[in-house]
Order: C-alpha cells, then sequence, then structure tokens
C-alpha cells in the first residue's frame, strides 16, 4: 500500500526512535501526535509525510487517487466537498499532485508494472503549433 513510502518515526534532529508522545498539536483541519526524543530532547510533530499540509492526509491520497484515474481537478474538489466536506482549491490539489507525484508513480509502477504496448495514456493538456501560433488545450 501507499503507507509503505510514509517516513517511521524517528527524530528529525539526531534520527533516534526512542520517543516519548508529547500531546498533541492541532491546525485548521489535522490533529497530530507530538513527540519529545529521550536523547537529544527535541520537540518535533509526527512525521507521516504530510507535514505542513491543512487537510488530512486521507483527503490528499483520495485526491490523488482520483486524478491518477483521470478526474479533472474541478471534478476531485466537488468530490471532496460532497463526500468528505472538505473543498480544497484546484491549486492546492494541483500542488499535492506535483509534490508527491514520484511517490505515486513510484506506487503505480509497482502495482501495475511496465506499461504495455497499446495501453490507453491520459494527457492533461496538448500544445499544437498552427503555422507560428503555438495553442494549449
Amino acid at each position: 500500500s501507499i503507507e509503505e513510502y510514509i517516513v517511521e518515526q524517528k527524530c528529525p534532529d539526531c534520527g533516534s526512535s526512542n520517543l516519548k508522545g508529547a500531546g498533541t498539536a492541532e491546525n485548521k483541519y489535522v490533529t497530530k501526535q507530538a513527540y519529545r526524543c529521550k536523547e537529544c530532547g527535541r520537540y518535533f510533530v509526527e512525521r507521516d509525510g504530510f507535514e505542513g499540509k491543512s487537510y488530512p492526509k486521507e483527503v490528499i491520497v483520495e485526491a490523488l487517487h482520483l486524478y491518477v484515474e483521470g478526474m479533472s481537478l474541478s471534478k476531485i474538489r466537488i468530490h471532496m466537498d460532497q463526500h468528505h466536506g472538505y473543498s480544497p482549491s484546484d491549486g492546492s490539489i494541483l500542488n499535492w499532485v506535483r509534490e508527491y507525484s514520484e511517490i505515486v508513480e513510484k506506487f503505480e509502477k509497482e502495482q501495475m508494472g511496465d506499461p504495455e504496448i497499446g495501453r490507453k495514456i491520459h494527457l492533461d493538456e496538448v500544445v499544437l503549433k498552427v503555422g507560428k501560433k503555438r495553442t494549449t488545450r
């Protein structure tokens, strides 16, 4: 599963996994576990690959999945609002796609193997050049 690609909990300073719970940290939509390293004393918030994100990781992962399946950014936003009550902007979703594209690509390759000849490929935009004029579609 995609969770295998998320980093396990270790102190970001010294790398120790000798940690103790130190309460929680909250933002707009997410509450995460806070830790204190027993080796160096550093206080830090859970490292789950989604640091600094306002939306829950499950919402981000589902948005990435829907994007890979070929759904448009606006349809993903509408889906998230209707099914989960979250309405991330199209720009936020696109930023997630850009940020996590390497993880998604690695995950897809392991799930599907190498692409087959004749397999359909989804393209987001096409650049056409007619004479000296370029058009993006």
